[in-house]
């Protein structure tokens, strides 16, 4: 009886390792996430993630990706502006050539990114987020190339901001999908 009892318990211990082995080929690796919520200065509050050094190679290529267009942005302000701001000058504005000039090229660095290896919904959402920009630059093009007094100021104020909006939709849904992916946004 002795034996037949140890039998078994050999017989359990090499059926539980061999499952435990098997089971990890079919079971993907979760990475440990803390949550901060944020408040942005419309108001409105999400939460982020920030995951530590286990992060997937898809993850870190969007971290990547998003380090480095907010790098261009900061360089866009700073070329403009001397500083890390971000605003746009009046429109009557003798710096507001310098700030179309920056816009341009921001979305020109920013578009050029190569995102081919990141998951296709999230292509999307990029392309869809550089072509509200390019949508913003081409407006400030246009206004500088012709004479902003024949327009009113409101008028372009208002138009500014419908871009800013989009601007600000697109890039939301882009953080949010890397984070969905497992990306350091912040």
């Amino acid at each position: 009886m002795r034996s037949k009892n140890i039998l078994s318990i050999a017989a359990f211990t090499i059926a539980f390792s061999f499952s435990v082995v098997i089971a990890s080929l079919f079971i993907t690796k979760t990475y440990p996430t803390t949550y901060e919520v944020v408040s942005y200065s419309s108001g409105s509050t999400c939460s982020k993630r920030h995951y530590n050094q286990y992060q997937s190679p898809t993850a870190r290529e969007i971290t990547e990706l998003i380090r480095q267009d907010k790098s261009n942005g900061r360089e866009r302000s700073k070329n403009t502006y001397g500083a890390e701001v971000n605003f746009r000058p009046a429109f009557e504005s003798a710096r507001f050539a310098d700030y179309v000039e920056s816009v341009e090229e921001y979305v020109d660095e920013s578009s050029s990114l190569d995102v081919s290896e990141l998951p296709r919904d999230f292509q999307q959402k990029w392309a869809k987020h550089m072509k509200a920009w390019r949508n913003y630059s081409d407006f400030l093009n246009e206004i500088k190339s012709s004479d902003f007094k024949k327009s009113k100021i409101e008028t372009l104020v208002s138009a500014d901001d419908v871009y800013s909006e989009e601007i600000n939709q697109t890039w939301y849904e882009v953080l949010e999908l890397g984070v969905d992916y497992g990306a350091d946004v912040h």
